[in-house]
């Protein structure tokens, strides 16, 4: 998707969000789609996690696709298929 359908996409999920308040830690975040790109975001977001923001994604992708991600502590689930 692009980064404004994961920007709504992002936007929908949080709105249904009751299933997640059992989760201790959880964070959504858009992310590159490509594998590469992805794993590059993540090693920069892992070291500065609060200077990241929904736009950050975009100066590392270099294809203009976006998921949209939850990450509970050490793990992670793609709500690529819009599912929570």
């Amino acid at each position: 998707m692009n980064y404004q359908q994961a920007i709504q996409h992002k936007k929908e999920i949080l709105k249904n969000t009751n299933e997640l308040i059992t989760v201790p830690y959880f964070e959504i975040l858009i992310v590159p789609s490509k594998a590469e790109d992805f794993e590059r975001f993540m090693k920069y977001y892992k070291l500065f996690p609060k200077e990241f923001n929904d736009n950050t994604c975009t100066k590392f992708s270099t294809d203009n696709a976006y998921m949209v991600y939850r990450f509970c502590e050490d793990n992670a689930l793609n709500f690529r298929e819009g599912k929570i």
